[in-house]
């Protein structure tokens, strides 16, 4: 998002560190994401989660997610793109815990590749130039150029993908 777009966001909410709901409830048109992700928020201060909101240079703005002493990614890239993002470890074990929870179709669906070219950055994990995407067996499946940050970015979703995601938390 540009520093342009940045800070239109600012001057619409008034502040320098929107809240994750407001957000939502604007830049989100489509009804069934919206209320997906708006219960996904409320489901995360109910369980205890903090949502801290962060924007650094030449990122999209984001709120960091707490829970489970592990962290998660909320991502605005713009109108109508909205994304969670999740590491997941693609250990054979938990490999093995995500398809007993089947969890394999919805990550699968969701694995996007390392979009660096020429030492560019990537949209997906944000890590230094000089890291590139990896090819992984994932579920049986042979993924080129993954996103050696190994995030799982849940672009829009809606009430079944949501439900995957917390599933994926819990775990």
């Amino acid at each position: 998002m540009s520093d342009i777009n940045k800070e239109a966001l600012y001057a619409q909410f008034n502040t320098r560190e929107p809240q994750a709901d407001e957000v939502i409830a604007k830049y989100s048109t489509t009804t069934e994401i919206k209320e997906s992700l708006l219960n996904f928020i409320s489901w995360l201060k109910s369980s205890g989660a903090s949502l801290q909101y962060a924007d650094y240079e030449n990122q999209s703005p984001f709120w960091e997610i707490d829970y489970n002493n592990k962290t998660y990614y909320l991502v605005l890239n713009g109108e109508d793109n909205i994304c969670i993002m999740v590491k997941i470890d693609f250990s054979q074990k938990h490999q093995a815990i995500m398809l007993e929870n089947n969890l394999h179709e919805i990550i699968l669906n969701n694995l996007h590749p390392c979009t660096r070219k020429d030492g560019g950055h990537c949209n997906n994990c944000h890590l230094p130039s000089d890291v590139a995407g990896v090819d992984e067996v994932i579920f049986g499946k042979e993924i080129k150029n993954l996103c050696c940050g190994q995030f799982v970015s849940f672009v829009n979703p809606n009430s079944q993908v949501i439900g995957g995601i917390k599933k994926l938390m819990e775990l």
